[in-house]
């Protein structure tokens, strides 16, 4: 860090740090010659691998941005060695940048965002105009700069590149995920990374200026961008088309240059449909209201309680004709049902909740049922205060671990209701913490003890098997977090088991309780076998229990419609085998996953390659010397998966492998050979002599994902 008051290359005298990242820091600076203020971003040279990576970014920035002139581009101007540090001397940008805004405020007015987007686009316009062109590849919120005047101001140019036509392929993933475009990692099947050019900015700023008029983030999973309107009906359906437009897949369904896209943003409004959609709304909502007038003259005839009855049974016949329809499998006819019991009473919750269900249970769409029953509830005040609507809602996203949005509605529930009070106040303590980035375990078990009393105090309710839920999973995600976490997360779990077994009839989605307690028991059971210390009999004891509820999971559901969970727990089961020395068992699990799998089975292969490798290292440490055709086949036919060179254990496996899969054809073992000399492995891999480390299989080479932070 450099003092205030110093004095670099005997004109920029350092005034005070504004900003600071991982291998940076960014101060104002005053010019003494001319009396401006300038940002000076400071970089420790080290030497490493990482810093020079960032000096190239900054070199590469600083070449691009001393030739710019325009008002939404910043400029270089000089660049200081000193010390063994590096100062980049730049305009210095007032105001806040647009990620800030966004986390206080949340979506931007749509006029606002249509301005900037203007604004940002005749920057990019500018850029691809340049000889060669400038693509900038890294838009995204935190990048752009609202200044006080309103105008914005495009930072931050570490990933721009000069594009060349000759040019195939780019070396390397740039960008940040859920705002990249799809070629700047590749494509679907895995295969190199495209080239990008001007319609990679026009992917990257429409996905920015969706995040930035709905307030919806990209970069957060499930990683897909909507249409505007589903999160807020009332934008315009001109700008919808225009941001799926920029933000398809295929850049030759995007608009071809900022041009074009700069037009389209000109004559939004004449895009827009819904001039027709509120014409045609109004003759309708005139039909329904003449329609209602004669129901409810006739109704009025029965008195308020007759009319009262008469609306709550008919209530709950459309409920139970949206059950039939769901229990027969028809998802999309029970929606249907519900929302017309929601027109007949809109106050009552339970067609809502069913609705929910439906997404969570049955559609496995979580994220599409909450945004529906969101919008219900941020049009009706009624509902704002429906404690058990809320404490639905609160549960989903908390199961999702969307914490910050558990909060929101565990908050909202009233803490004087009886039924969801004291349980609203439990979600909230354990959401603030496990939505901290160092978070409190000591003081986390504490809550979860808590709650678990409390729930074991409650009368049998489907919110009480919820909780059951909700406590295993907590308790499983931190076994080794928190002491004691794999018997607490048993014990949870084997009595939610007992008391479904004996009401369980008087729960609905009972059967999707008594998965989940499994599936959790699984890694509970493991761990508790991996830590046993007393016998070998009490590990065979646990990791068997631990198959019992395997194969409780695998009944439950169909592996042609959830393929990797059925994958996940046959690898488990695989490894639980594994770890009993049943290594027939074991081989049987992997070879049945890769038969389900096949070209998506990178786990699979992954795990099994593992299983074989620390065989055949028990017993012969000498890889050069193995006489293994089952490692050869399991080697060649995972190579073929698309994107599994990208796996970091994969590459390690390899690399540990390299003595036995460099022999020649034809060796002293006589193994005659499929051997590749193809090394797709580089360090890190186990050296001579050692140990596989048995790691998770789902574990990606970070550094392949490439997201750029400062």
């Amino acid at each position: 860090m450099t003092d205030k008051g110093t004095v670099l290359d005997g004109k920029y005298e350092i005034l005070k740090e504004i900003g600071r990242g991982g291998m940076s820091v960014v101060y104002v600076a005053m010019d003494l010659r001319l009396n401006k203020q300038w940002a000076i971003k400071e970089i420790k040279d080290d030497g490493s691998k990482d810093t020079q990576t960032l000096l190239k970014g900054l070199e590469r920035e600083a070449n691009i941005l001393k030739k710019v002139d325009h008002p939404v581009l910043p400029r270089i101007v000089d660049i200081i060695q000193k010390d063994n540090k590096v100062y980049v001397v730049m305009d210095y940008v007032e105001g806040r940048p647009i990620s800030e805004i966004l986390k206080e405020e949340g979506a931007q007015p749509q006029e606002k965002v249509i301005e900037w987007a203007k604004q940002l686009s005749s920057a990019l316009d500018y850029l691809h105009s340049m000889d060669p062109p400038i693509i900038y590849r890294d838009m995204k919120p935190s990048n752009v700069m609202l200044k006080p005047d309103g105008n914005v101001k495009l930072i931050d140019f570490g990933t721009a590149k000069e594009y060349k036509i000759e040019n195939n392929a780019d070396t390397t993933a740039l960008g940040t995920r859920g705002y990249a475009a799809p070629e700047q990692f590749g494509d679907a099947q895995g295969r190199g990374i495209y080239n990008t050019d001007a319609r990679t900015d026009i992917y990257c700023l429409g996905a920015t200026l969706y995040h930035i008029v709905t307030g919806m983030n990209p970069c957060e999973p499930p990683y897909e961008i909507k249409p505007i309107r589903q999160w807020n009906p009332a934008l315009s359906s001109g700008l919808e088309k225009i941001l799926v437009k920029c933000t398809q897949p295929n850049p030759n369904d995007r608009y071809q240059s900022c041009s074009e896209l700069l037009y389209a943003l000109d004559h939004y409004d004449e895009l827009d449909e819904q001039f027709k959609k509120q014409s045609k709304k109004k003759f309708g909502m005139f039909v329904a209201a003449a329609a209602m007038t004669l129901v409810f003259t006739g109704i009025s005839l029965m008195g308020f309680a007759g009319q009262r009855n008469l609306i709550n049974q008919n209530y709950m016949n459309i409920i139970s004709v949206g059950d039939d329809y769901r229990y027969a499998g028809n998802y999309e006819q029970a929606i249907l049902e519900y929302q017309d019991a929601i027109q007949v009473s809109p106050k009552n919750e339970e067609a809502y909740i069913k609705i929910l269900n439906v997404y969570v249970n049955n559609l496995n769409d979580p994220e599409k049922g909450l945004e529906t029953i969101a919008s219900y509830i941020n049009s009706s005040k009624n509902l704002s205060k429906n404690n058990r609507l809320l404490y639905q809602m609160g549960l989903t996203y908390f199961d999702l671990q969307s914490y910050d949005a558990s909060l929101k509605y565990f908050r909202m529930i009233d803490e004087r209701s009886d039924e969801y009070g004291e349980n609203a106040q439990h979600y909230i303590a354990m959401a603030m913490i496990m939505s901290e980035p160092n978070p409190n375990y000591q003081e986390l078990a504490t809550d979860l003890a808590e709650f678990e009393s409390n729930n074991a105090g409650m009368a049998i309710s489907e919110a009480k098997f919820m909780n059951y839920k909700i406590l295993g999973m907590v308790y499983t995600r931190n076994i080794g977090n928190i002491e004691g976490a794999d018997e607490s997360a048993v014990r949870v779990l084997t009595a939610a088991i007992t008391d479904l077994n004996k009401n369980g009839t008087s729960i609905s989605n009972s059967s999707n309780y008594y998965y989940y307690y499994n599936l959790y028991l699984i890694s509970a059971y493991q761990s508790l076998a991996a830590n046993a210390d007393e016998t070998q009999q009490n590990a065979e004891m646990y990791y068997y229990e631990a198959l019992t509820c395997c194969d409780n999971v695998l009944s439950q559901i169909d592996k042609e419609e959830n393929p990797t969970i059925y994958e996940d727990v046959l690898i488990d089961k695989a490894e639980i085998y594994s770890a009993l020395g049943e290594t027939d068992e074991a081989v049987a699990m992997y070879q049945e996953a890769e038969s389900l799998m096949g070209a998506s089975g990178q786990a699979v292969y992954v795990s099994h390659l593992r299983f074989l490798y620390n065989q055949y290292k028990a017993k012969n440490p000498d890889v050069s010397s193995w006489d293994a055709p089952d490692i050869l086949e399991v080697y060649n036919a995972g190579s073929q998966i698309p994107g599994i060179s990208d796996n970091f254990e994969w590459k390690a496996l390899t690399n540990s492998l390299q003595p036995f899969l460099n022999r020649s054809p034809q060796d002293e073992s006589g193994n005659e050979g499929d051997a590749t000399e193809e090394s797709q492995g580089g360090s890190g891999g186990p050296v001579e002599g050692e140990t596989l480390i048995d790691t998770n299989t789902d574990t990606q080479d970070s550094s392949e994902d490439a997201t750029k932070e400062e």
